[in-house]
């Protein structure tokens, strides 16, 4: 290798600006902005930048990033590779010029090693620009620099599709087509940054080896710099960053009717294969692109401010697929609900069902609602969305399902209005998404819910947001799951919340700002009127997205999703029943009175709870602050809790009322209610503080009485509840037919649940194998009553002989059908 003289000091880089020159503990706000710093520095300098060796985590978050000379190292010789005839001649002679950054606890990359000298001859700024790295990097940072209109305010977007059709909208008035060209992902395999370029982009590549054809196509693509770039924001929408408009080619027609004024200046003294260095900014060609730019720019901007109709194209086979699933379940089994919803050409667009055993689940456990729109919103391949709740044993339950396709928000008022109808009520609280299209269904459809952010669903969204800073730091996570999840009182959640963003240098993150500006939607100190049962806790310990969520891909046929589903609500099922078991078996008998009875009245999981604030009640201290007739007042405090609580008593008939809210937000007695109620020497807990919904017998007194199935989804007990369903189903559509009718049902229904229930008390079980006996030789007789109807008749309201029922209903452009 020929010597190569070395080039500690090159005078170009006294020539630098100061804010051009790399110094250590400079911050980064990503890799790739240490790497154009980088770029910058070098052409200035005269050298080229390669990116070496990086550190990444288990998630590919990268931790450090070394950025070398192209000059560094030596080319590897390959074992086994043959001797090329005429090799490339030789670049790389060991340069040490590098630039290091690392990854820090605030998400940002710091520069932690800087080495500046290099060991050959480096250019200069006459010879630099003749080659051809210099001169790509040199037009585009031309077209940023001189060509950009900042005058002209860019619409935000939800989505990279949003970008591309107003991006399109806008070639098509300009005059030119648009091509999607590069773009970055992340680890979840969401896009990051897109960038939309005008179809005459770059040059036809020659490839290796490829024959000459004998009538080639002409050539088409200019090098037109033309393009509009995205970026993911941390707001979540993608927000235009660069946005080139000038074309070095000659445009097409213009829609005349939204640029009458740019035609009529179209001057065609264009060439094709301008070259965009030797053309200048003032040129005829960037005149008239400006021209046309700014005339269709304000005429498209009005429209893309506005909220798109988020709409997805079902998968191939998707649709006909659902509609066999829904009609083969309300086949089987006719109180099976389920809807649809098309558009304005009669395309079906978004799906509902719910089974019976869903919308009883939701007459006992309705209170508090869920509504998980993660699946659709993350992009898991098919847009599953949930409607689940909090049982007795603290388990999770469904109460519906959909596929939504069109997340407008007409479909989330569509939604919203039909899962109302078909669980025939409305729920207390009602936990979401931060999105604004499912906060105006929410306002419009339940004004009077209760509706929160849900912080499971915000903790989701900030493994994403902040995947650095969690990577940069073990202790963020942490910090920022206590303020989610752990912080019940306002002046803890302010201080661990300050205490954060100080500690990790988080007071410039913008997602975190918004976050907080809402904090009353989410924060559990704010908002405990509101009924939440706990319902934080069990997200955290489990969650259905990572059950469902392989069965979402676009790569498994959606019959298969729906078994899996179906898997799922009765492996849900099945543990409930034996929990129910459990609980009912418990011989657990607490020393205390009141620990004794709350043991025989509530569940397992709602005596934990109970348990812990009886036994937080010991440390508390009980001050009298007076009283006002049958009204006692106490203020009560705990010595490492510098902030007390006020608990008012009715003496008349025992009702309380503390300042924690805890009793209201999750519905058992907190620590000082029963420090109360000690100091007044009642050593049994107030009917009325004891909410049904954590009691053993919450499902008693209903249509299903409180009845435990078979731990086995297909034991002759779940075959005995669904042919009950089909006989009750039928009997209900006749009832259903006239208001006589109708109210004597009513009347015997309660009549008939008061007889179930005489039976059930003075009869054992069964055993199982009698019980399966049983229901196989009735079998055939119920088959029989449900083909010949009831007292023989076939024709039901507005339905079949098989029971099922269809409802019309309207709404909006399109139909909702419920069978």
């Amino acid at each position: 290798m020929a010597d190569v003289a070395a080039a500690d000091v090159n005078p170009a880089i006294d020539s630098c600006d100061e804010n051009m020159l790399p110094k250590v503990n400079m911050l980064f706000d990503g890799e790739s902005d240490a790497y154009e710093f980088y770029n910058a520095y070098a052409e200035k300098v005269g050298f080229f930048v390669r990116r070496s060796t990086l550190w990444t985590t288990s998630k590919n978050i990268i931790t450090r990033r070394t950025f070398v000379c192209s000059r560094e190292g030596f080319r590897e010789k390959k074992k086994g590779a043959k001797e090329a005839k005429c090799p490339r001649p030789e670049t790389r002679i060991g340069c040490p010029a590098s630039l290091t950054i690392r990854l820090t606890a605030n998400g940002k990359y710091r520069l932690t090693e800087f080495v500046p000298n290099h060991n050959h001859q480096l250019a200069t700024a006459s010879t630099i620009h003749m080659l051809k790295a210099k001169k790509i990097r040199r037009k585009a940072r031309a077209v940023r620099e001189n060509l950009v209109d900042e005058t002209v305010s860019m619409p935000e977007f939800e989505n990279e599709d949003e970008a591309y059709e107003f991006y399109s909208m806008y070639a098509g008035k300009i005059g030119f087509n648009v091509r999607r060209a590069s773009m970055t992902v992340n680890t979840e395999n969401v896009i990051t940054r897109r960038m939309f370029v005008c179809s005459k982009e770059g040059f036809r590549e020659k490839k290796r080896g490829a024959k000459r054809v004998k009538k080639p196509r002409p050539e088409t693509r200019t090098g037109c710099p033309a393009c509009m770039v995205i970026r993911l924001g941390t707001n979540g929408k993608y927000q235009v960053t660069e946005f080139v408009t000038f074309h070095n080619h000659q445009l097409g027609a213009a829609a005349a009717s939204d640029l009458a004024m740019a035609s009529q200046s179209t001057e065609n003294d264009q060439e094709d294969g301008v070259d965009l260095a030797d053309r200048s900014p003032d040129d005829s060609v960037h005149k008239q692109n400006l021209i046309n730019e700014s005339a269709t720019l304000n005429s498209i901007e009005g429209r893309s401010c506005k909220r798109y109709k988020c709409t997805k194209t079902p998968h191939y086979g998707d649709v006909g697929a659902t509609l066999e699933y829904l009609q083969k379940m309300q086949h089987d089994n006719p109180s099976f609900f389920y809807a649809v919803k098309s558009d304005e050409n009669g395309n079906f667009t978004n799906f509902f069902w719910a089974d019976s055993k869903s919308t009883v689940d939701f007459v006992h456990f309705g209170d508090v609602v869920c509504f998980d729109s993660g699946y659709a919103l993350q992009g898991y391949g098919r847009p599953l969305a949930l409607f689940t709740g909090l049982n007795h044993h603290k388990q999770t339950v469904i109460f519906g399902a959909a596929l939504l396709y069109d997340e407008s928000n007409e479909a989330f008022r569509w939604l919203l209005d039909t899962f109302k109808m078909a669980m025939n009520g409305n729920p207390k609280t009602l936990l979401t998404d931060r999105s604004a299209a499912i906060s105006e269904a929410v306002a419009a459809t339940l004004p009077a819910t209760a509706h929160r952010y849900c912080v499971w669903q915000i903790y989701q969204n900030a493994l994403q947001q902040l995947s650095q800073a969690f990577h940069g730091s073990k202790t963020l996570e942490c910090n920022f799951k206590r303020c989610l999840f752990d912080c019940e009182d306002e002046d803890e959640f302010l201080t661990a919340w300050k205490e954060m963003l100080e500690k990790y240098d988080l007071e410039d993150n913008q997602w975190l700002a918004d976050l907080y500006s809402i904090k009353e939607k989410w924060a559990l100190p704010y908002g405990r009127d509101a009924f939440y049962a706990d319902m934080k806790s069990v997200q955290q310990k489990e969650s259905l997205t990572s059950e469902l969520k392989k069965h979402l891909c676009l790569e498994y046929d959606l019959l298969n999703f729906f078994e899996q589903f179906e898997r799922l609500l009765c492996d849900r099922r099945s543990a409930e029943l034996e929990a129910d078991v459990n609980a009912n078996q418990s011989t657990k008998k607490p020393p205390m009175r009141m620990l004794r009875q709350a043991a025989n009245v509530y569940t397992p999981a709602a005596f934990k709870m109970f348990e812990r604030e009886f036994e937080l009640y010991m440390d508390c201290m009980l001050y009298n602050c007076g009283e006002m007739g049958t009204i006692f007042e106490y203020r009560i405090s705990v010595e490492d809790n510098p902030k007390d609580h006020f608990v008012k008593f009715d003496s008349h008939n025992s009702m309380m009322n503390c300042t924690c809210k805890t009793f209201e937000f999750i519905g058992i007695p907190c620590r000082h209610m029963l420090k109360v109620l000690d100091t007044r020497n009642i050593k049994d807990l107030p009917v009325q503080y004891i909410v049904k919904r954590w009691t053993k017998d919450a499902k008693s007194g209903s249509s299903n009485g409180g009845c435990a199935f078979s731990f086995e989804p297909e034991s002759a007990q779940t075959k005995r509840y669904n042919l009950l369903c089909r006989i009750f189903s039928i009997a209900a559509a006749r009832a259903a037919t006239s208001a006589e009718s109708f109210t004597f049902m009513e009347n015997q229904s309660n009549i008939l649940m008061d007889q179930v229930e005489q039976v059930i008390q003075t009869r054992p079980p069964d055993i199982v194998d009698l019980i399966g006996a049983n229901c196989d030789r009735t079998q055939s007789s119920v088959d029989n009553i449900v083909a010949e109807g009831i007292h023989g008749h076939t024709n039901f309201l507005n339905g079949s002989a098989d029971g099922s029922l269809t409802f019309p209903f309207t709404l909006g452009a399109g139909a909702l059908d419920y069978r």
